[in-house]
């Protein structure tokens, strides 16, 4: 089943935080899926490192379950009252492109239905890779893609109109990692993505090499939001 919501979760501690510190086996009633990792530096094995900051997104067939995590974030995140500074949103799709596995990891697929009129807003961007474990699994290639990754994302952050950008991997091998990122307006997300630039190249490379073996990108706009991201609201006008 195809979503129709999401939720985004950005999770900043005093330091290093490791899944043994922080339940991260829960999951939020009625979603469709609940993917959670750590914002931290690559490891030998292609994941990511345990670091201070977390990150999860849910995906919810209906309005009322992603409401009732933010309502309520601590039910599925109890750690919530160690941290240091936690921001959670109410996102909602206005387009949507390309293959995941978090709703399906043996059929990837689409995520979202994209259904009603877009309110506008501050514009939320979250870009998904994955790839076929099997045989011909090379994990170099993982590397290197995540390499990319992480260049793209400093120059991203540095970008005209970013707000606010964060990676996460899903510590399971073979889950598809995320990035999440916010930005003023959506003339400046697609200046930042698509014209000359560090995005466009390795984008460029992709549609050539095939750097990873599926990929997705969603835009949402931020229908409601709680906490606060550096000390602010991101997506307050």
């Amino acid at each position: 089943m195809k979503c129709r919501w999401a939720t985004l979760h950005w999770v900043r501690f005093a330091g290093i935080e490791t899944p043994a510190g922080i339940d991260i086996s829960l999951q939020p009633e009625g979603a469709a899926s609940w993917k959670i990792g750590p914002d931290g530096p690559l490891g030998p094995d292609g994941g990511r490192l345990p670091g201070n900051i977390w990150c999860a997104v849910g995906l919810y067939p209906h309005r009322v379950q992603a409401d009732a995590l933010l309502d309520h974030p601590d039910a599925c995140m109890p750690y919530l009252s160690r941290a240091e500074e936690a921001w959670h949103a109410l996102l909602q799709p206005i387009a949507h492109r390309g293959e995941c596995n978090h709703l399906n990891s043996d059929q990837p697929g689409e995520l979202f239905t994209i259904e009603g009129h877009d309110p506008g807003g501050r514009l939320v961007v979250m870009t998904t890779a994955g790839f076929r474990l099997g045989p011909d699994f090379d994990l170099n290639r993982v590397i290197d893609f995540r390499r990319n990754v992480d260049a793209t994302r400093e120059r991203m952050a540095e970008a005209p109109g970013n707000i606010a950008i964060q990676v996460f991997a899903p510590p399971l091998r073979g889950e598809d990692g995320a990035t999440t990122s916010i930005w003023r307006d959506d003339a400046s997300m697609i200046a930042a993505a698509y014209r000359p630039g560090p995005h466009r190249e390795r984008v460029d490379r992709h549609m050539k090499e095939g750097m990873a073996d599926r990929t997705s990108f969603t835009r949402f706009r931020a229908v409601r939001s709680l906490g606060s991201w550096q000390g602010r609201n991101p997506v307050a006008s």
